[in-house]
Parts: C-alpha cells; sequence; structure tokens
C-alpha cells in the first residue's frame, strides 16, 4: 500500500498558547482536528490512518473503504486517538488521494472560535521555506509542526531572518516536534524561517490570535508566484501577502493586482533581500503607499509577481484577513507552471449549518479558457450530485464562485473540475456570524 500523504494534526487541548494581552482578543488554549479524504480514482479503494505522538511512538492505526471519487470525513470521535493527543498522521491508500485538514481553535470549555484550513502533503523536502512567522505581533504568535517524512531519524536546523538559529534532533519516521515563537528569543514581531534537514520533512504553520490562519512551509520556489485570490477593502476584508525571497541576492519584485469583480488594476514594487521576506498589498490599497500606484478602493481579483530583477527563488503566503468580524485564512501562492488540467476540491459545502464554501480558479495557460470551459463535478458519496460550467476565464483571469443555495441544503462533497487550458484554485470555507473565526483558505489540489 502507497504512504500518499501525511497531516500534521493538532489535538484536544494539549497545545496551551499564552493568552494575549491588551486590547487584544486571546488565543485558544487548546486545538482539535478534522480531515476529509477524496479518492481521486474511479475505483474502490482502502486507506490506512497511521497515528504518532511527539514521542514517535504509533499510538492508533485505523482503517477505512473510500469509495470510487468518494470524500470521507473524520473527526476526534472517529479516529483511533484519546483525547489529549498531540501528533501527526499518515495516510496510505491504493488508490490516489487528496485529503484536507481544518484545525478549530478552542477556548475554555472546548468551545470552537478560531478555524484554520491546510492541505496535505503528497511529498516532503529536505528544505523548507516558511515566509511568515510571528512573535507578539498585535495580538498573533506563531507556532509550527516539523514532520519527518524519510525513513530515518531526522535532524533539522533552523535559521530565522533575525539571525536566530535553532535544531531539532531525534524527529522519527512518520512523527512530528512542534516548535512556539512564544518560546524563542526573537527581535522583531514578524519574520521568516528557512529550515534544512538530512531527512524529507513537511511543516504546517499556524498563525494564531483572535484568528487561525494556517499554511503549509513550501519545498522550492518560483520566479513568478501567482495568488489566485486577492481582496481589499472589500465589506471589511484585506489581504497581506508575505513573499520571502529563497534566493542569495537581493531582488526587486513587482505584484500586479488583476481585478476580477471589481477594482482597477495596478502594481506594487519593493526589494526583498536574501533570506528575508517583505509585506506586500496591506498598504498599498491604502492608497498613500510610495512603492504602489493602487488607489484605496474595494478590490476583489488576484495577484501575480510579474518583475523579478534578479530571477530569484520565491516563496508567498496570503493571509486574508476581517479584522471587524474575526474572520482569517491563508493560503499558499502557486507557481504557475505547476497548473494542471484538473483540480481537486475534497471539500464542498452548502448551508452546512450555516457553513458553504467558495473556490477561486485561475487560467495560468497561455490562452482564453471559453465559456464551460472549466467543467466542475460536485460529488457526494462518488455520485456526481451538480456539474457546474466556467465563465470565459481570460489569462491570468479568475472564476469566483460561492456555493451557498448552489447545491443542496445542508451538502457536504467534495468537486473535481476539468479543462482543456491550464488552471490552479484555492478555497474558501465561510462560516456565519461575527465573533467566531469561521473562515478557512486551502489550495486546490492540482492533477494531470
Amino acid at each position: 500500500m502507497k504512504k500518499f500523504f501525511s497531516i500534521l494534526m493538532a489535538i484536544a487541548l494539549v497545545l496551551v498558547i499564552l493568552p494575549v494581552s491588551g486590547a487584544q482578543a486571546q488565543a485558544p488554549v487548546g486545538y482539535e482536528s478534522a480531515i476529509q479524504i477524496q479518492n481521486l480514482a474511479d475505483t474502490d479503494g482502502l486507506i490506512t490512518l497511521t497515528f504518532f505522538n511527539l514521542e514517535g511512538f504509533v499510538v492508533g492505526t485505523a482503517d477505512h473503504p473510500i469509495g470510487a471519487n468518494e470524500s470521507v470525513n473524520f473527526y476526534r470521535g472517529t479516529m483511533p486517538i484519546a483525547p489529549g493527543f498531540d501528533g501527526s498522521v499518515v495516510v496510505a491508500s491504493n488508490v490516489p488521494t487528496a485529503g484536507l485538514s481544518n484545525l478549530v481553535g478552542l477556548k475554555a470549555g472546548n468551545t470552537p472560535m478560531t478555524y484554520g484550513a491546510f492541505s496535505a502533503f503528497s511529498e516532503g523536502s529536505p528544505s523548507v521555506y516558511l515566509p511568515t512567522l510571528m512573535k507578539g505581533n498585535y495580538g498573533y504568535n506563531t507556532f509550527y509542526y516539523v514532520q519527518n517524512l524519510g525513513e530515518a531519524d531526522a535532524t533539522v536546523d533552523i535559521t530565522y531572518s533575525d539571525g536566530l538559529t535553532a535544531q531539532l534532533t531525534g524527529i522519527k519516521p512518520g512523527a512530528s516536534k512542534a516548535v512556539k515563537q512564544v518560546d524563542e528569543a526573537h527581535a522583531g514581531k514578524v519574520f521568516s524561517a528557512t529550515l534544512t534537514a538530512d531527512q524529507n520533512i513537511a511543516v504546517t504553520v499556524a498563525q494564531t490570535g483572535p484568528t487561525l490562519l494556517t499554511y503549509n512551509g513550501f519545498g522550492m520556489g518560483t520566479v513568478y508566484p501567482i495568488m489566485p485570490l486577492f481582496q481589499a477593502n472589500n465589506y471589511g476584508y484585506i489581504t497581506g501577502i508575505q513573499i520571502q525571497n529563497a534566493g542569495g541576492m537581493a531582488t526587486d519584485v513587482t505584484v500586479a493586482y488583476t481585478p476580477g469583480a471589481v477594482g482597477t488594476a495596478c502594481i506594487e514594487t519593493q526589494t526583498i533581500p536574501a533570506c528575508e521576506s517583505r509585506t506586500f498589498g496591506l498598504t498599498a490599497f491604502k492608497g498613500t503607499s510610495p512603492d504602489s500606484n493602487c488607489v484605496k478602493e474595494q478590490f476583489v481579483g488576484s495577484a501575480a509577481v510579474t518583475v523579478n530583477s534578479q530571477s530569484q527563488s520565491l516563496v508567498a503566503v496570503v493571509n486574508q484577513l476581517n479584522g471587524a468580524a474575526v474572520k482569517g485564512g491563508s493560503y499558499n501562492a502557486f507557481d504557475p507552471a505547476a497548473g494542471k488540467g484538473k483540480v481537486i476540491f475534497p471539500l464542498i459545502m452548502d448551508r452546512n449549518y450555516g457553513y458553504f464554501t467558495g473556490w477561486s480558479i485561475v487560467n495560468v495557460g497561455g490562452a482564453e479558457i471559453p465559456a464551460g470551459g472549466v467543467v466542475c463535478e460536485v460529488q457526494q458519496g462518488g455520485v456526481v450530485v451538480k456539474t457546474i460550467e466556467s465563465p470565459a476565464i481570460p489569462v491570468n483571469g479568475a472564476w469566483t464562485m460561492t456555493h451557498n443555495g448552489q447545491i443542496a441544503d445542508k451538502f457536504v462533497g467534495g468537486a473535481t473540475c476539468t479543462t482543456a487550458g491550464t488552471v490552479i484554485g484555492v478555497l474558501n470555507q465561510i462560516g456565519p456570524g461575527t465573533g467566531v473565526d469561521s473562515l478557512l483558505v486551502s489550495e486546490a489540489f492540482l492533477v494531470d
């Protein structure tokens, strides 16, 4: 049976994050995870979940059938782990699969208060880049899990952009170790990191405070990363793009913002020193940035690096935040060369106890995709329940669609979108009300 991907998890009152002071809202006191797995094949399969604690011991396994094209969901009560589990899980299968994890931040009494989402890993890398890390940044701190996907114990060297270094040793195969920035002596509030290991590793980062934003570390960068969904001044939503220069020399980077639903095309240019990161988007749409010709207006569209003066390798994380509604979510920027003719969304919802999803699919090919050129089959239990076709999508343009009221009441399933062109995509999960962070953002899986 093939080890197909790994998911990093933190479940139930095991990570105690220090409360923040002042006027900022308190961060969670614990976390709990859910997993969604989709079978990408037209045949039935079997998946095996193996759970590792932080000491590297297997503490539970489970076999589960998965039908052709089916999505299955697991919660703590349906996993072979006890309350208080803290660690990782490896999912093996005899069919190709994709996976997504929803991480829930809990306040006292195990009441959910924040939500984040991240995609599973299909492979690791000996080098990993983390563009966005925080300590005491307006009530936000970060922590991350480093999982060993190799066959021997792993040693990991960590270099932060503020000059701090650290080392992790003895990480067992399949197991992980947690690193909290509140426990480290950082000089600044926002910084980045580069991890190098003697085994392939995978890293997931949680940005935690009044909201929860999660993203996966990058094993490699690209010269021209693309961000499928960018919004500014959009009913309280703003976007910050943290771009890290993973190369060896400083480079001038220009980000072009392309409107989709609303806004005006504009650009922003900054110099990023080697091994450091810079924030794009936040000040640009305040209309006062000397680095940008953007204006203060409502904007919904996409963003992409169009100039990289020294052709350095770049990685980027996109944070979406609504401070007034207390909602936030993150996703990883894409390498446009990684675009495929098929994108997979393991989780699609419509009015599921107030939650619904929405996708943004970007045309990264060399020609316009005509109307109907992207066909999305929404499935439940392996059965197609609705087919949705795209409008025309220009080169570098995005098709953004919400599923609220579009499929069926209380619908939970998955979707597969195919095209003769080349696309990438991200998924938003959105919940009701204010005061609870019910925005979750994750990347679509790209398949040939």
